[in-house]
């Protein structure tokens, strides 16, 4: 598929290997999509958009923020949950050239009010919510916002086609925020060259995992079926690349798009039992919903080829129980970050099943090194820094330059996270730099810790942490939600851990508490806010 004549032949340009002949902007995907006119782009509950209506939204709209005096550059925050409005608007936005930034629509009034400061945005597009939302807060400037058009009206007249802005690969696109589980989200610049390279990698995985199926289950995927152009529903936020990637993936390869404006098992079942949808992106917690609900059958599931994750690892009971209920569904996992435009590596089929807490094998177009603290490289098994290098990593984090030179050293990508390697050159997340636990001594990464108590069958949730100690320094304290109806204390917890971890590694500290763990709008626990929480003021 990358050689030479192939859809996805490399070629090696500006010190990187890219994609021949697949465009470098976005105004390239957007004249290929404009070409399938009437063809279904959108599908929302029973209501269906093409191609045509889409992009004659955009242009209405594109001209609506030209007569507002929005240029070329400019920040334009969209505060829309996914829908016919965040698509029309974020192809206007990018077609002008301006910078579409993606407003958290799940946080706070200040969290949403300080990423569209923290941009300078010029303009700030709203749905209704939204909207009341930030009136309400006196710190937001109410002259910038511009109330989300009618969807359901038609075009008035006959608007003039996308009149697009000439720009460069390197020429800013969009700008996203991190997860901001320890902090304040700092908003990552991803540039048009950056976006599109990520997009037709999304392509050639999506080929790849075709592949995989085809060879795990011995049949052939036909084309109407094929992950990048079959119907593919998007369950993530679109303030996140889980939800832009599979937007503009549908756009470029002409995927049907289904969208789900908020996590709901009942309307995904309900979807499915009418949609023939191929692939379906999840976190375990998604899984989990599924796996509960009564509704999960053959019949429901039958279209369902692929089941990606692009979240947390999948513990071994999680795995068994899904080979079970989805005997003909691949999975999938990925590992990347919004600072690498989402992608890193990927695994999947039985080699998945098989090593489910493993984040797969680098991809094309990407390279990977695991370093250790004196900059070498480790050796295979042994744990260091994740570390990325690829045409499609962020340009910078805005406003942040010291942040930036931290994390961008010398052309490479310092995840931040710790990793290891296999013989087969598998990756293992071992947990995040800053996740870790000197005890005594000692290194404890909160993750394997998390692992382990997460086995224990009565857990739902856990967090480990540091607590300060005066002989130890730190010592390794975990709080833990039980299953509803379930019951277990410290003494069992304890003894569950000290079968599985090194004594330096068991938890000292357990809480059990009743109510969940706080949670990010990607469904990670929010390391920040339960630090927040157990922090007296």
């Amino acid at each position: 598929m990358t050689g030479p004549g192939g859809p996805f032949e490399l070629e090696t340009l500006e010190g990187f290997e890219r994609f021949r002949g697949h465009p470098r902007t976005l105004e390239g995907f957007y004249r290929v999509a404009m070409s399938r006119g009437a063809a279904r782009l959108i599908q929302i509950d029973n209501h269906p958009y093409s191609h045509d209506a889409v992009f004659a939204r955009a242009a209405a709209m594109a001209a609506q923020l030209r007569r507002r005096g929005i240029a070329q550059g400019d920040a334009v925050g969209l505060a829309l949950t996914a829908g016919i409005a965040w698509a029309a608007y974020f192809i206007a936005v990018t077609s002008i050239g301006a910078v579409a930034v993606l407003v958290n629509t799940r946080g706070s009034a200040d969290e949403m009010v300080h990423s569209i400061r923290s941009m300078d945005c010029r303009a700030v597009l709203a749905d209704a919510e939204r909207t009341a939302t930030l009136l309400a807060e006196p710190a937001f400037d109410a002259s910038l916002l511009i109330p989300a058009a009618d969807m359901t009206a038609p075009v008035a007249g006959d608007p003039a086609p996308l009149d697009f802005a000439s720009r460069d690969p390197a020429d800013p696109a969009i700008v996203l925020f991190t997860s901001g589980t320890t902090g304040r989200p700092k908003p990552v610049r991803i540039d048009h060259g950056a976006l599109t390279h990520t997009i037709v990698l999304a392509g050639l995985v999506a080929a790849m995992q075709d592949r995989h199926y085809e060879a795990d289950f011995g049949v052939v995927v036909p084309p109407e079926r094929a992950s990048a152009q079959a119907a593919t529903l998007i369950t993530s936020p679109v303030f996140h690349f889980s939800g832009v990637m599979p937007f503009l993936r549908g756009l470029y390869f002409g995927a049907p798009l289904f969208i789900l404006g908020r996590w709901s098992v009942d309307a995904v079942f309900n979807l499915m039992e009418r949609e023939p949808v191929s692939r379906l992106g999840f976190v375990p917690a998604m899984l989990e919903d599924m796996l509960a609900s009564p509704r999960v059958s053959e019949a429901n599931l039958g279209s369902l080829l692929l089941l990606a994750n692009g979240a947390s690892s999948l513990d071994t009971g999680l795995a068994n129980r899904l080979r079970v209920r989805f005997g003909t569904v691949m999975l999938a996992n990925t590992y990347g970050q919004t600072e690498s435009a989402a992608w890193g590596t990927s695994i999947c089929g039985q080699d998945y099943i098989d090593h489910p807490t493993s984040a797969g094998y680098i991809l094309p177009t990407m390279e990977m090194r695991i370093v250790l603290p004196d900059g070498s490289d480790a050796d295979e098994g042994q744990p260091g820094e994740v570390w990325l290098r690829s045409p499609s990593l962020m340009r910078e984090y805005v406003g942040h330059p010291e942040a930036t030179a931290e994390t961008i050293q010398s052309g490479w990508l310092r995840t931040g996270d710790v990793g290891r390697t296999d013989a087969d050159g598998r990756l293992f997340i071992v947990d995040r730099l800053r996740n870790m636990i000197i005890s005594g001594g000692e290194n404890v990464y909160c993750a394997e810790v998390e692992r382990v108590m997460a086995d224990h069958p009565a857990v739902a949730e856990v967090i480990a942490y540091g607590l300060p100690d005066s002989r130890l320094g730190e010592r390794v304290a975990v709080t833990v939600v039980l299953k509803p109806g379930a019951q277990a204390d410290a003494e069992a917890l304890t003894a569950h851990a000290r079968q599985r971890l090194a004594g330096y590694k068991i938890p000292r500290t357990i809480e059990i508490r009743s109510h969940p763990l706080p949670r990010t709008s990607t469904f990670k626990i929010d390391r920040g806010r339960f630090t927040a929480e157990r922090t007296p003021e």
